[in-house]
């Protein structure tokens, strides 16, 4: 199993337009090519991850829905 390093973490640097290596302090991180501010993921990867989780949530709650026993 490969170990992540924290020297091979990324984040979306919206002025690059790509997922690039940062830098970072107590208040924000910045992109190591052009120094500006960086996100955790871009606006599509966000909405993505977010879909994700609410179809995560509808399946849990069918599962759960079908385990409950009628008294």
């Amino acid at each position: 199993m490969e170990n992540d390093h924290f020297y091979n973490e990324t984040k979306y640097c919206t002025r690059c337009a790509d997922y690039v290596r940062f830098l970072r302090n107590l208040e924000a991180s910045y992109c190591v090519h052009c120094g500006s501010k960086v996100k955790l993921f871009s606006a599509k990867d966000r909405r993505s991850f977010i879909n994700g989780l609410k179809e995560d949530k509808e399946r849990r709650r069918k599962k759960a829905g079908n385990n409950k026993r009628a008294s």
